[in-house]
């Protein structure tokens, strides 16, 4: 099975820089994050009785939760994506890495779609899935796999501690034995933020699956609490403000958006 946990430290690190108000601040905890290819959902869920695509259960991989209109198939979706913006069909497997909904919870911050070759040896196209909260926005970014190093604009206004005037940088490596993706925020040449995952590798099995329900049963709620727990010591630490730009169009009507972390 080409589908696999990955196991390892999330690390985050903000620069004391003019952008951030010389306000420092680092944290790292480890994960347990699946990499599932789509054409094997299936074949997964059918190792656990606490995994399944569809009803309430432990585990679920729920359409919605993902990349696109819930009425499209998943690998459909992220295909006509590739296409809008590269004028080609993505024609290989396709995988995501990406929790799945756990105890009825989830909020990916960051979901990476990895668009393989026919092979199944090369990527040939990556999809970065960007989500805030709590307005519930996604943003996608698509990028060439034959490199494993990009710049390019922030789109969506992810942290009120970070500005909307900074480029991305990313770097990745081939998922295989080891995983690893660093995502960095620059302003010109001032080194802002970084995010990095260092995973190792997991096969899948039952009792592999297991230990991802029942060993870290409150890990995607952890990611949602994390998010404010940091976002309250950065307030303590009186890091820059900067409001999300909609605030701006308030006088026009805009209406707010609902947050995507929910419980089914």
């Amino acid at each position: 099975m080409r589908s696999a946990l990955y196991e390892g430290v999330v690390t985050h690190r903000r620069h004391a820089t003019e952008a951030t108000g010389d306000v420092a601040h680092e944290f790292r905890y480890s994960t347990l994050l699946p990499l599932l290819f789509l054409d094997e959902l299936d074949e997964v869920c059918a190792l656990h009785p606490r995994w399944s695509r569809t009803g309430v259960n432990a585990a679920r991989f729920r359409r919605r939760d993902y990349l696109g209109d819930a009425q499209i198939p998943l690998e459909a979706a992220v295909r006509d994506v590739v296409y809008a913006h590269c004028g080609v069909r993505a024609a290989g497997p396709i995988a995501v890495l990406g929790h799945v909904r756990l105890w009825g919870w989830l909020f990916n911050p960051l979901c990476v779609y990895y668009c393989f070759d026919e092979s199944a040896g090369r990527v040939e196209r990556m999809i970065l899935e960007v989500r805030n909260t709590p307005w519930g926005e996604r943003h996608h970014y698509v990028l060439d796999g034959a490199s494993a190093h990009h710049r390019f604009a922030k789109a969506l206004h992810v942290s009120p501690f970070l500005g909307m005037d900074h480029d991305y940088v990313l770097t990745w490596s081939l998922p295989d034995e080891h995983l690893s993706l660093h995502l960095g925020n620059r302003r010109g040449d001032e080194r802002i933020f970084d995010a990095s995952l260092s995973l190792s590798r997991r096969e899948i099995t039952r009792e592999s699956l297991s230990a991802y329900v029942w060993r870290r049963p409150f890990q995607t709620v952890g990611v949602s609490a994390g998010i404010y727990r940091q976002a309250l010591a950065l307030w303590r630490k009186k890091a820059p403000f900067h409001p999300h730009p909609r605030h701006d169009n308030a006088s026009h009507g805009v209406p707010p958006t609902a947050g995507v972390g929910s419980r089914d």
